[in-house]
């Protein structure tokens, strides 16, 4: 079958929503680098300082399917034009705030602008390349949370010890406005329309190969963001000053990456990386013992993170790549990122305190056994949910 031409118009969409994604994300680590100067100018209590670091992933973790479903009603376009909106005012919001009350507000305000955007971005975006190329570029779609975390917590942090948070934030907020200029300004009737109502009234149901996926996509999320945040402690125990601890995290983080990278080059159908999949899991799960549990020396068990994430990065990838085709429609694909949206979220929350729970009450290698029995059950339920195929 002959590929349809995709216009440089088309490519620069494309562009564009992963600059969303990318924006987006940034937001997740944003307060984490500038907490400190916050914490000083406010008088906020590291506890207080947590909370709003992880509002954001908690706000994907209550709204992410109900995201869905209003973004199906509402239209895609409208709705990430309203998300990224969203995070412009609560980045104005944020910089000119004058105590916990106020952040908390705005905070919750930029997870409502950040769910917008996870839900409605990668389905533009399959939309718009067509379903030869979708997988490839929604493979490349995964890798926005490690760029944009790499770009929120360094960029940010940057600007915040040259000029202050409050100019670091306003310049998050000056990036969304021109975002959102530049959506309303490429605004299309391809764009507004791309879910049709009538199939968002009907609420056609996920089936269990959708729900399977997302599920697997939490165990992943739990594996990869538990290890991360545990990451430096366990270097700082071997011997690492916490500059290099600080370093290798960086590291791993932005090695899904490359991992995301290689799955666009050459995904394509369900049946043919049921293998992939798998291993990519299994793989991790072994590196997580290399990495908590073999008592290997700091520089090892960082290179061990960096692949461990490699790894897992091939799985991300997948997931998001044949997302839309285990789902079967775009209004049921909508609702199956709302989904991989919510469960990822929520795996996001429920990793680092399991790996410690089990690190600080049992010891290290319990909570590798604990990371590899859960790579080991998500291997099994993607591997099912990729069996089957879509519906």
């Amino acid at each position: 079958m002959a590929r349809v031409p995709v216009t440089s118009g088309t490519w620069m969409r494309i562009a564009l929503l992963y600059g969303c994604g990318v924006l987006a994300a940034a937001q997740i680590g944003k307060l984490a680098a500038l907490a400190p100067s916050m914490q000083r100018e406010l008088a906020l209590g590291l506890s207080t300082m947590a909370m709003l670091v992880a509002l954001i992933e908690a706000g994907g973790a209550l709204f992410a399917t109900r995201a869905g479903h209003v973004a199906s009603r509402f239209g895609l376009g409208r709705s990430l034009l309203a998300a990224v909106a969203l995070l412009c005012a609560a980045n104005l919001g944020e910089a000119f705030a004058h105590g916990a009350a106020a952040l908390f507000a705005w905070r919750l305000v930029e997870a409502v602008g950040y769910v917008g955007v996870v839900v409605t971005a990668p389905v533009l975006i399959a939309t718009f390349a067509g379903a030869q190329r979708a997988p490839a570029l929604l493979a490349l779609w995964s890798t926005f949370v490690p760029v944009g975390l790499a770009l929120g917590t360094w960029g940010l942090g940057w600007l915040a010890d040259v000029s202050g948070w409050r100019v670091a934030v306003l310049a998050s907020g000056a990036a969304a406005g021109a975002c959102a200029l530049a959506l309303w300004a490429s605004r299309s009737s391809d764009a507004r329309g791309i879910v049709l109502a009538p199939a968002a009234d009907a609420k056609p149901p996920l089936g269990s190969s959708a729900w399977c996926l997302a599920i697997a996509f939490s165990g992943f999320a739990a594996l990869g963001v538990g290890v991360l945040a545990l990451l430096p402690t366990v270097l700082v125990d071997q011997g690492l000053p916490v500059a290099a601890a600080a370093r290798w995290t960086a590291w791993a983080s932005l090695a899904a990456v490359p991992g995301s990278v290689l799955i666009a080059s050459i995904v394509r159908w369900p049946a043919t990386h049921r293998p992939t999949a798998a291993a990519s899991l299994l793989a991790s799960g072994l590196l997580i013992w290399a990495v908590f549990g073999a008592g290997l020396p700091a520089h090892t068990m960082g290179l061990a993170a960096v692949l461990l994430n490699v790894a897992l990065g091939i799985f991300g990838g997948l997931a998001f790549a044949l997302l839309p085709q285990v789902a079967g429609d775009a209004p049921r694909a909508a609702r199956a990122y709302g989904v991989l949206a919510q469960l990822g979220a929520s795996g996001s929350l429920a990793g680092p305190p399991l790996l410690a729970f089990s690190a600080e009450h049992a010891g290290w290698r319990v909570a590798a056994a604990v990371g590899c029995a859960l790579a080991i059950a998500s291997a099994l339920i993607a591997d099912r949910a990729l069996r089957r195929g879509t519906g």
